[in-house]
């Protein structure tokens, strides 16, 4: 019996253990225990502050961590190994519905959702009274002092779920009215992101191309500063303006210096004709004599520049 109720302790001290990692075992004897990913002709070691890549040729062995369904399925046949056992059933069935709560416990941990309803079913199987069994179930207590879905007791005792607590109805209500100071934080929150907003759009007003909404944007941005109460930046609305105002007028004024080269080039009519003999040898010959005349053109010229407004 004392060997029985010694591995029920044994089996519930084991519960708390997180997955086992990965070993690494490489051929110079060293083992390391952690995160361990193959990719190709290389593993990456890695554990909380540590990532290291290590050649696969100096790595002798990979041992893998059981995964938790494998985990489960290996404590929860041992756990049926000790049941198997007539006095084990018949004097520790409390010490038999804690290990089954508190396996229960682990495999929702894991994210084994079945399991862990499967293991608290078998605790209060074990031992009816079993709160912890009877809470991770979703049970609670009546006035009658029965075990029922917490939802059905909680409901006929006039509470609601909220936000996690069941409470009454009036609890939910002043809930829902937030506080003087949690008011005055909102209504502030929610003045900044106004002027804020406000702010933004008066100086793309005053940058604008077009005096007139630049006018506009100095304005704005005075009703802005002066709800802001910033006395400085009220003061400085008309130099945003002028500022602006200066740049496009200096845009509008920008010229460019061009060199101008030309020649103008015509033939002067009519052609000049001369007739000859060349020397008396043969019949006369009439040769044209054409002229031109140029015209040579050299000097420089302002040019606008214009910038184009989408």
């Amino acid at each position: 019996m004392r060997a029985a109720l010694a591995a029920a302790s044994a089996l519930l001290l084991a519960l708390p253990a997180g997955v086992r990692a990965d070993e690494l075992v490489l051929k110079n004897g060293r083992t390391l225990e952690g995160e361990v990913l193959e990719t190709g002709d290389t593993v990456v070691y890695s554990r909380p502050g540590i990532r290291m890549e290590i050649r696969r040729d100096e790595v002798s062995e990979i041992r893998r961590a059981p995964t938790a369904k494998e985990q489960y399925a290996k404590r929860a046949a041992e756990q049926r190994k000790q049941e198997e056992v007539p006095e084990y059933l018949r004097d520790c069935r409390p010490a038999a519905a804690d290990v089954h709560h508190r396996l229960g416990l682990w495999c929702a941990a894991k994210g084994l959702r079945a399991e862990a309803k499967a293991e608290q079913e078998r605790a209060i199987s074990f031992d009816p009274d079993h709160a912890g069994a009877r809470k991770a179930l979703g049970h609670a207590k009546d006035d009658a002092g029965k075990w029922r879905p917490e939802d059905e007791v909680m409901r006929e005792k006039g509470l609601v779920l909220h936000e996690g607590r069941w409470v009454t109805p009036e609890e939910v209500a002043r809930a829902g009215q937030p506080s003087a100071q949690e008011r005055e934080r909102r209504e502030k929150r929610d003045r900044d992101r106004r002027l804020r907003r406000s702010l933004n759009e008066a100086l793309r007003l005053v940058a604008d191309p077009d005096a007139s909404i630049r006018r506009r944007g100095e304005a704005a941005l005075v009703s802005t500063a002066k709800e802001l109460g910033d006395t400085g930046l009220e003061a400085s609305a008309p130099e945003f303006r002028l500022y602006y105002d200066r740049v496009y007028e200096e845009i509008e004024s920008a010229r460019a210096l061009l060199q101008i080269r030309a020649q103008v080039v015509t033939l002067k009519r009519p052609i000049q004709k001369f007739t000859t003999s060349l020397g008396g040898f043969g019949a006369p010959v009439t040769l044209q004599l054409p002229e031109l005349s140029v015209i040579s053109i050299n000097t420089t010229a302002l040019v606008p520049l214009s910038v184009d407004e989408e």
